[in-house]
């Protein structure tokens, strides 16, 4: 069941006219519920007060009177009782509630009632409108010359001189006489003195005017003389002032020069006021305060303008042809600059021509557009058409897809959550994309990062990924990686190179120690040939396992990977071994050799003898 309380309400008195004869009176009003005229039975509080505020109660209380309401209008009859009105101001206070098992709901303010009910105080004159008795006293003679001895208590005679100082009154200014007007209308007269004891002498030369006179001087349609300056309180603010005016209070300037509020008939704050609220403190700060949700938009149309639009929680500085109308204005956002449109909820727009579309967007710059939450763009012509996107640079683009140049309208055809596009002319317009740099596109793939360098001069070089969650750079100037604070350990990969230039000078090494024995260590570490698990078997390589490489050698920073340069490194080490093997084996086969050309001549010279024996054998035969 809706409870009344939950529920806005207004009043306002459109008659109260007097029963001929009677305490009662009419009483019309209008009851509306949350800005809507009310309809249906309601039950009222009607009290009669002496004051706007506070106050004592006058007459008895009427409870519980029902009212039908048709279209907000009501009408009922109250009767406080024939002593209620006796002249004095009268204010009605109004209570209401939907069903008898609610609790009264007190409208403010409290009704002022008009002159109409005062006419029962003529209830009480009515022996005046049919005399039936004598006259008494000193009236005598008949009804066309009665002759009066005593008025009031005074004589004829004294009555009669009254009579003939006013006939003796003149124009002119003497004293003890009265004063009637001259021939022109005017009254002249020395000085005037008032019950406050002010005079006045002079209206052109000064004195002091106090109390109703003042005040009936002042709205005299009449009146053109223009109130001296020095008259004035020097705490009030004059618009267009001769001077500047200076309010100076404590040291740091706390004092408000300026403190105004606003109120409605819709609701009550502070005080019994809504919480609009304008100061100006002296220290330069101010504060203006509003009610979200209640009024209407300050200003709308074209115009050089700040506003702030307290039922939006919205503020606006700067131009705007249609950008800032209502329709146009998200709650709690921000537009300045010219014709920037921050219509989305905690919306930003600073610049030239932007639009901050969605909740919690942002954007700088000019011609830039963020149509997806929580997007941000800065700089010129960039688009973020999804959610979470960033666009900053020049033609960057998050997101898409794109209808003539912008972010499709239709929110559900958008892409590219939390993509990233930082440059000129670059593209991310898929999920979790990055493209910086100049001319670089993620090219329609998803979950990848792209940067290219700034050699590029049209569309046609732009760099692009070729695979989803692909790693893509382009430097034509080279690589340079760089794994310490200095800068002195990494790898370079040069320009137009395919190759790794990695540190190895000795000035970026120490603790040197002679390797040995590494053949024989590198006979005890097996070589296959194999594949990674993720790459797939269609791809194969040649090598050893990180783990025997590391048993055998201690290399590098585990036994789970094997470094380039360590692997190199053995391979020469075990080169440079086997060439000494070889050495050694060499001068060996030279020492053989030597010897067996020394056996072969030894044989030579006595296969000679030989010879030579047998001939002289065969001589002697």
């Amino acid at each position: 069941m809706k409870h009344f309380s939950a529920i806005i309400l207004s009043l306002f008195v459109l008659t109260a006219a007097a029963f001929a004869q009677s305490s009662a009176f009419n009483y019309q009003g209008k009851l509306t519920e949350s800005g809507a005229a009310s309809n249906g039975t309601y039950l009222f509080q009607f009290k009669l007060y002496d004051a706007a505020g506070g106050g004592a109660q006058v007459g008895t209380t009427l409870n519980d009177i029902s009212i039908n309401v048709t279209d907000g209008t009501f009408s009922t009859e109250l009767n406080f009782g024939s002593n209620a009105f006796t002249g004095g101001d009268r204010y009605i206070e109004i209570s209401v509630k939907k069903t008898a098992g609610d609790q009264y709901t007190l409208l403010t303010p409290r009704q002022k009632v008009n002159s109409s009910p005062y006419a029962t105080k003529a209830l009480n004159a009515t022996n005046a409108d049919n005399f039936n008795g004598s006259l008494d006293g000193d009236v005598t003679g008949s009804q066309n010359s009665t002759v009066v001895a005593n008025v009031g208590g005074k004589t004829a005679a004294t009555v009669a001189a009254a009579t003939q100082t006013v006939n003796d009154a003149t124009p002119a200014n003497s004293p003890n006489t009265l004063v009637k007007r001259d021939a022109t209308g005017k009254i002249v007269v020395n000085t005037l003195q008032f019950g406050d004891g002010t005079t006045l002498a002079s209206a052109n030369g000064g004195g002091a005017l106090s109390g109703n006179a003042a005040v009936t001087a002042i709205n005299d349609a009449t009146t053109t003389t223009v109130i001296n300056e020095n008259r004035l309180s020097s705490g009030l603010i004059r618009f267009v002032p001769g001077t500047e005016q200076l309010s100076v209070g404590d040291a740091n300037g706390t004092a408000p020069m300026i403190n105004l509020r606003g109120g409605s008939t819709c609701c009550s704050g502070p005080g019994g006021h809504t919480p609009a609220w304008f100061k100006v403190f002296q220290n330069g700060s101010f504060v203006a305060t509003g009610n979200l949700g209640i009024g209407v938009p300050p200003v709308q149309g074209k115009g050089y303008r700040t506003s702030w639009d307290s039922y939006k929680g919205a503020f606006r500085s700067g131009y705007a042809d249609f950008e800032w109308d209502d329709a146009k204005v998200g709650f709690f956002s921000w537009a300045g600059g010219s014709n920037s449109t921050a219509i989305g909820l905690y919306a930003l727009a600073f610049g030239d021509t932007n639009s901050a579309e969605s909740t919690s967007s942002i954007v700088f710059g000019s011609v830039n557009q963020v149509k997806g939450a929580a997007g941000v763009s800065a700089g010129a012509g960039n688009r973020v058409c999804d959610t979470y996107g960033v666009a900053l640079g020049n033609n960057a683009k998050s997101g898409g897809p794109y209808i003539n140049g912008k972010c499709d309208p239709d929110s559900f055809n958008n892409r590219g959550l939390a993509a990233v596009a930082i440059g000129y002319n670059v593209t991310a317009d898929q999920d979790h994309t990055t493209a910086m740099g100049k001319f670089a596109s993620n090219n329609g793939f998803t979950g990848t990062f792209i940067w290219s360098d700034g050699s590029a001069t049209a569309s046609v070089d732009t760099f692009r990924n070729t695979a989803n969650n692909e790693f893509a750079l382009r430097a034509t100037g080279g690589f340079r990686f760089r794994t310490n604070l200095a800068g002195t350990t990494g790898c370079n990969l040069p320009a137009g190179s395919g190759v790794f230039n990695c540190t190895s000078s000795r000035y970026t090494k120490e603790n040197f120690i002679s390797a040995t024995g590494v053949l024989g260590r590198l006979r005890k570490v097996p070589v296959t040939s194999w594949n990674y698990i993720a790459e797939g078997k269609q791809v194969r390589h040649l090598g050893p396992m990180a783990e025997d490489f590391y048993a055998q050698f201690g290399l590098g920073t585990g036994n789970t990977s094997i470094g380039v340069q360590d692997l190199s490194g053995v391979g020469i080490a075990a080169i440079k071994e086997l060439d000494d093997q070889l050495q050694q084996k060499t001068a060996e086969v030279e020492r053989l050799k030597g010897e067996v050309d020394q056996l072969r001549k030894s044989q030579s010279d006595l296969e000679k003898r030989l010879e030579a024996i047998e001939r002289s054998v065969r001589r002697d035969q």
